[in-house]
């Protein structure tokens, strides 16, 4: 766990959800895996060449300096737009298939919604974003749910946070961002004005809350 930021006085969490609240590389894999394949099919192709048109995207956006992107800002790139994509995550990903209730994090939720407003803010659909949590046995942590289609933009762009702040009432400053990815979590919240944390996986939301207290003295 690496703390890049932390406000003198944090009243809210905001969490990533994907290899954050649950780390299963399998899951992680099939998503992308799924995604890609519906995309191969809507472009007529095999699923090495759209695999080669988003890697050709990716190089030309590391080349140009514009930094991670989302794989649902690359789709958008080859034509999907993000509606579309949120149809497709709607359809192709059910969390259930996948995720199992975790009684760690439930705990650790709990000790840390004590301290602060939790939110979520995804890039999937909200409706999978709830399902996740559901599956996770932690739905009822999270008040509130930002996901791709509430924005319509893709982490790392900033206004899924900004609107996650506003929805809660509150300043940027007041709000500390947790994710697994500091391009895509972190730096848009820092951008901010948020706080951030880096963790590598739901083993360090278990620790969270003991960080937390630690940090404040």
């Amino acid at each position: 766990m690496t703390v890049l930021a932390l406000p003198a006085r944090p009243r809210a969490l905001i969490f990533d959800l994907d290899s954050t609240l649950y780390t299963d590389t399998a899951y992680a894999r099939f998503q992308t895996e799924v995604l890609v394949a519906r995309l191969a099919t809507t472009r007529g192709e095999s699923v090495a060449a759209t695999e080669a048109a988003l890697a050709r995207l990716r190089a030309e956006r590391a080349a140009s300096g514009s930094g991670a992107t989302s794989l649902g800002n690359l789709f958008a790139a080859l034509g999907v737009p993000i509606e579309e994509s949120v149809r497709w995550r709607e359809e192709l990903i059910e969390p259930a298939d996948w995720l199992k209730p975790d009684a760690r994090l439930d705990a650790a939720l709990a000790a840390l919604g004590r301290d602060y407003r939790l939110a979520l803010v995804t890039n999937n659909p909200r409706s999978v974003g709830e399902k996740s949590l559901a599956a996770l046995g932690v739905r009822s942590h999270f008040p509130l749910i930002i996901g791709l289609d509430d924005t319509m933009r893709s982490k790392p762009d900033p206004r899924p946070f900004a609107y996650a702040a506003e929805r809660l009432g509150l300043e940027a400053r007041d709000c500390v961002s947790v994710g697994d990815r500091e391009d895509v979590d972190l730096v848009p919240a820092l951008e901010l004005g948020m706080g951030a944390i880096l963790v590598a996986g739901v083993a360090e939301v278990y620790e969270l809350d003991v960080i937390l207290k630690s940090a404040r003295g």
